[in-house]
């Protein structure tokens, strides 16, 4: 319910409405403003915060897209009125908005359903939010340029697929993953980035500005193959191209769990731990896991549907396999990682 506007209240006034009623309306009237992911990917967001104002009159969810710089930088100035509440957030940015000062923890004990979380998503939220959906990073390949797709990580560098692969600048999540599976993937820790870029540029890859354009670039046949979100490929081959996904191991099936985090001084934290327990529903994460969404699901005893079970780790070793990057050891240095790739492979 939208709050009533001055021109609304004078009219109420002038008939025989009790002049109370509108500041009662206006009481009861609660607007969440939340950073979501900016596409219909918000539709399981949005379907919990309808759950959530039919439980409570008057309060509705609104769900803006995309965290930001910007949004960041706006939460700092708000001194006490941000005008963001909660947000969807990866590891790497809920490390970075920590170090910024503009989260405060979630209170657990008001989420009982995180009880049903299996148990390696948790530590994903550095002790900020709670694990709501993970995201997959895998091989896309072009079933027409690619007939044998690889199996690991460290198959990429095969002499077969010279020439053939893309890859995202690391100012993306996706990107800077690569930069520290490239050193995982033979024997060198998460951090070894110098490694890991080294690594990369052995292989001359076409370089995407974002996971969007290296996407276009697939499509169009520019490449072969290339790390991408299993979601993004998914959607890519439901509307009829000829691509194919490779759950890719060592290390892996890697994720990218997100995360409902909430930022300091929001005036709703009460309805913010609920929206998030209704989230980790078994009824929400069904929804979240269905195409066209593909979310990962992270509650246990849930598994992928049908049409996401080819991108999403299904079998029992392949989720006791899951694992993710040491964020906290890559992260931090994403500045300085972008400018070495940029130099290396500028041009």
């Amino acid at each position: 319910m939208k709050p009533l506007s001055r021109r609304t209240f004078l009219g109420a006034a002038a008939g025989s409405v009790a002049l109370a009623a509108p500041n009662v309306l206006r009481a009861q009237a609660r607007e969440l403003v939340m950073i979501g992911y900016g596409s219909a990917q918000d539709d399981p967001l949005k379907r919990a915060g309808e759950i959530l104002g039919k439980r409570h009159a008057g309060v509705s969810l609104r769900v803006i897209g995309g965290l930001s710089a910007e949004a960041i930088a706006q939460i700092k100035a708000s001194r006490g009125a941000s005008p963001y509440d909660f947000a969807v957030m990866g590891s790497p940015a809920i490390i970075n908005a920590t170090d910024e000062g503009v989260l405060e923890p979630l209170d657990l004990s008001k989420v009982p359903n995180v009880a049903n979380l299996d148990p390696k998503f948790p530590p994903y939220a550095y002790g900020m939010g709670a694990p709501i959906s993970y995201a997959g990073i895998g091989i896309a390949y072009n079933k027409q340029m690619v007939p044998n797709p690889p199996k690991t990580w460290a198959d990429l560098w095969k002499p077969e697929y010279a020439g053939k692969i893309g890859l995202s600048r690391p100012q993306s999540n996706l990107g800077l993953a690569c930069i520290s599976i490239a050193a995982t993937a033979f024997g060198k820790t998460d951090a070894d980035t110098d490694f890991g870029l080294a690594k990369w540029k052995e292989l001359k890859p076409l370089v995407g500005r974002s996971p969007g354009l290296l996407q276009q670039m697939l499509e169009r046949g520019e490449i072969g193959l290339c790390p991408l979100w299993h979601d993004n490929t998914g959607l890519a081959v439901a509307s009829g191209l000829p691509l194919g996904y490779a759950k890719v191991t060592g290390p892996g099936p890697l994720i990218l769990p997100t995360c409902i985090v909430k930022f300091t001084r929001t005036a709703h934290s009460d309805l913010i731990h609920e929206f998030t327990n209704i989230l980790l529903e078994t009824e929400s994460q069904n929804f979240a896991a269905q195409p066209p969404y593909y979310f990962g699901t992270v509650v246990k005893g849930i598994v992928p549907p049908a049409g996401a079970a080819a991108y999403l780790p299904s079998t029992p070793e392949e989720i006791a396999s899951m694992t993710s990057v040491d964020w906290p050891k890559v992260a931090p240095n994403r500045g300085k990682i972008v400018e070495a790739f940029d130099r290396m492979f500028a041009g």
